[in-house]
Protein backbone atom coordinates (compact mmCIF):
# COMPACT_ATOMS: atom_id res chain seq x y z
CA UNK A 1 0.00 0.00 0.00
CA UNK A 2 1.33 3.82 -0.77
CA UNK A 3 0.40 6.90 0.37
CA UNK A 4 1.60 10.11 0.13
CA UNK A 5 3.00 13.15 1.92
CA UNK A 6 0.50 15.48 1.22
CA UNK A 7 4.03 17.87 1.26
CA UNK A 8 5.77 15.80 -0.73
CA UNK A 9 6.82 17.16 -4.43
CA UNK A 10 6.72 13.77 -5.64
CA UNK A 11 3.27 13.50 -7.84
CA UNK A 12 0.94 10.86 -8.32
CA UNK A 13 0.82 8.95 -11.38
CA UNK A 14 -1.87 7.83 -13.53
CA UNK A 15 -0.12 4.59 -12.81
CA UNK A 16 -0.48 4.62 -8.88
CA UNK A 17 -4.25 5.84 -8.73
CA UNK A 18 -5.01 1.59 -9.98
CA UNK A 19 -2.64 -0.18 -8.10
CA UNK A 20 -2.49 -1.02 -4.38
CA UNK A 21 -5.33 0.32 -2.13
CA UNK A 22 -5.94 3.87 -3.72
CA UNK A 23 -8.95 3.20 -3.78
CA UNK A 24 -10.11 2.69 -0.36
CA UNK A 25 -11.59 5.55 2.03
CA UNK A 26 -9.34 6.88 5.12
CA UNK A 27 -11.44 4.89 7.79
CA UNK A 28 -11.30 1.51 5.52
CA UNK A 29 -7.21 1.62 5.11
CA UNK A 30 -7.46 2.13 8.86
CA UNK A 31 -9.30 -0.86 9.23
CA UNK A 32 -6.71 -2.86 7.15
CA UNK A 33 -4.10 -1.79 8.86
CA UNK A 34 -6.08 -3.18 12.32
CA UNK A 35 -6.71 -6.43 10.77
CA UNK A 36 -3.23 -7.15 9.13
CA UNK A 37 -1.53 -5.95 12.74
CA UNK A 38 -4.36 -8.62 14.17
CA UNK A 39 -2.72 -11.19 11.53
CA UNK A 40 0.73 -10.32 12.41
CA UNK A 41 0.72 -10.52 15.85
CA UNK A 42 -0.53 -14.17 15.57
CA UNK A 43 1.88 -14.74 13.01
CA UNK A 44 4.40 -13.67 15.72
CA UNK A 45 2.99 -15.68 18.48
CA UNK A 46 3.21 -19.36 16.37
CA UNK A 47 6.59 -18.25 15.62
CA UNK A 48 7.39 -17.55 19.08
CA UNK A 49 5.75 -20.54 19.98
CA UNK A 50 7.59 -22.69 17.34
CA UNK A 51 4.12 -23.71 15.76
CA UNK A 52 4.55 -25.52 12.27
CA UNK A 53 1.61 -23.66 10.31
CA UNK A 54 1.11 -24.63 6.31
CA UNK A 55 -0.48 -22.52 3.86
CA UNK A 56 -4.15 -23.27 4.46
CA UNK A 57 -3.64 -23.16 7.94
CA UNK A 58 -2.44 -19.24 7.75
CA UNK A 59 -6.13 -18.83 5.49
CA UNK A 60 -8.32 -20.53 7.96
CA UNK A 61 -6.80 -17.91 10.59
CA UNK A 62 -7.11 -14.87 8.26
CA UNK A 63 -10.64 -16.46 7.72
CA UNK A 64 -10.94 -16.51 11.60
CA UNK A 65 -9.42 -13.19 12.02
CA UNK A 66 -11.61 -11.45 9.49
CA UNK A 67 -14.79 -12.48 10.56
CA UNK A 68 -14.02 -12.58 14.36
CA UNK A 69 -14.03 -8.71 13.10
CA UNK A 70 -17.81 -8.77 12.12
CA UNK A 71 -16.36 -8.64 8.30
CA UNK A 72 -17.81 -10.76 5.68
CA UNK A 73 -15.76 -13.05 3.89
CA UNK A 74 -15.74 -12.45 0.22
CA UNK A 75 -15.81 -16.22 -1.50
CA UNK A 76 -16.11 -14.62 -4.89
CA UNK A 77 -14.54 -12.33 -7.37
CA UNK A 78 -16.72 -9.79 -5.40
CA UNK A 79 -19.21 -7.47 -7.36
CA UNK A 80 -17.10 -4.54 -9.12
CA UNK A 81 -14.95 -5.87 -12.39
CA UNK A 82 -11.01 -4.63 -12.48
CA UNK A 83 -12.62 -2.48 -15.60
CA UNK A 84 -14.92 -1.01 -12.77
CA UNK A 85 -12.39 -0.05 -10.79
CA UNK A 86 -9.96 0.86 -13.31
CA UNK A 87 -12.80 3.32 -14.32
CA UNK A 88 -13.55 4.81 -11.16
CA UNK A 89 -9.34 5.65 -9.98
CA UNK A 90 -9.43 6.94 -13.74
CA UNK A 91 -12.30 9.44 -13.09
CA UNK A 92 -11.02 10.61 -9.31
CA UNK A 93 -7.47 10.82 -10.93
CA UNK A 94 -8.75 12.92 -13.27
CA UNK A 95 -10.51 15.19 -10.19
CA UNK A 96 -6.95 14.79 -8.46
CA UNK A 97 -5.31 16.60 -11.51
CA UNK A 98 -7.73 19.34 -11.55
CA UNK A 99 -7.31 20.12 -8.06
CA UNK A 100 -3.39 19.97 -8.63
CA UNK A 101 -3.29 22.06 -11.46
CA UNK A 102 -5.89 24.90 -9.64
CA UNK A 103 -3.81 24.92 -6.67
CA UNK A 104 -0.29 25.52 -8.34
CA UNK A 105 -2.11 28.03 -10.59
CA UNK A 106 -2.81 29.68 -7.10
CA UNK A 107 0.52 28.87 -6.18
CA UNK A 108 2.22 31.00 -9.19
CA UNK A 109 -0.39 33.63 -8.93
CA UNK A 110 0.83 34.31 -5.27
CA UNK A 111 4.12 34.33 -6.24
CA UNK A 112 3.68 36.57 -9.10
CA UNK A 113 1.67 39.05 -6.75
CA UNK A 114 4.28 39.43 -4.21
CA UNK A 115 7.04 39.85 -6.84
CA UNK A 116 5.11 42.76 -8.21
CA UNK A 117 4.41 43.89 -4.50
CA UNK A 118 8.04 43.74 -3.82
CA UNK A 119 9.05 45.58 -7.20
CA UNK A 120 6.27 48.22 -6.63
CA UNK A 121 7.72 48.51 -2.69
CA UNK A 122 11.89 48.79 -4.37
CA UNK A 123 10.43 51.48 -7.15
CA UNK A 124 9.07 53.82 -4.09
CA UNK A 125 12.20 53.31 -2.30
CA UNK A 126 14.42 54.32 -5.15
CA UNK A 127 12.08 57.44 -6.34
Amino acid sequence: MQSFNKKNTKSITKKDVNIAKNYLSEDEIKLLGLLTEQYLAFAETMAQQQTPMYMKDWIQRLDSIISLNGRELLDNAGKISREMADDKSYIEYGKYKKEQLNRQNIENFNELEEDINKLTLENKCNT
